[in-house]
């Protein structure tokens, strides 16, 4: 995968979560050692998602929302 600018990635990762939401699948984003994910977890907290992030290995992983 090419790699994305911060604000092309958070476009990216929107695109995605929306493709997931529809089939209520999680999804894994993975984040390099010199990107940030503040803007991912920002929107993850400021929408109440659910959410795992580990700085360790760089792996963001978002759960399904169950009604």
């Amino acid at each position: 995968m090419k790699k994305f600018k911060c604000t092309q990635k958070i476009v990216q990762f929107k695109l995605q979560l929306r493709n997931a939401q529809s089939s209520n699948k999680a999804i894994t984003i993975s984040i390099n050692n010199d990107e940030s994910a503040d803007e991912i977890t920002r929107f993850f907290s400021k929408n109440t998602y659910t959410y795992k992030y580990d700085q360790h290995l760089g792996l963001l992983l978002e759960e399904p929302m169950h009604l």
